[in-house]
């Protein structure tokens, strides 16, 4: 059974608006990289692309796994995919009236190397209070590498 090896609670609020994750070395791409009508999210190598302008406040946990993690059942959506990072460290970038901002970079102890990505998104809600208006998204990044 696959554990965890080490884990980020990004602290800081990614507020207006998340852009996506990127390697520290080639954020460059993931500002042309946007997400189809279908998919929330959409991988390229250095970065993800997450979809969530419904979303004005994200908060991001980093896991990084010795291998598949189990499950997470209870999130409202989960994105699955490979994705290669150079310097194999990450962070969230949000934009907002054309600044950008970084969240906490997360080390993924190995450079040049292919991950496979769960990304499992909870937008928070509760009885009238949903989520359109509570406009709050939880993000569980996983990390593991990929089989050879």
């Amino acid at each position: 059974m696959a554990s965890i090896i080490a884990e980020l609670l990004d602290r800081s609020e990614i507020s207006k608006y998340l852009l996506g994750i990127a390697d520290v070395e080639g954020e460059w791409g993931l500002y042309k990289l946007r997400t189809d009508a279908s998919e929330w999210i959409a991988a390229i190598d250095n970065g993800i692309a997450i979809d969530e302008a419904q979303s004005k406040r994200c908060l991001i946990k980093y896991e990084l796994w010795d291998g598949p993690p189990p499950p997470c059942d209870s999130w409202d959506g989960t994105w699955s995919g490979n994705v290669l990072l150079p310097s194999g460290v990450v962070f969230a970038i949000s934009g907002y009236s054309g600044d950008i901002f970084h969240g906490a970079e997360f080390d993924l102890g190995r450079r040049d190397s292919v991950w496979q990505v769960r990304i499992h998104r909870k937008r928070l809600g509760y009885e009238e209070f949903t989520p359109d208006l509570v406009s709050f998204t939880l993000l569980k990044i996983q990390f593991w590498l990929a089989p050879l």
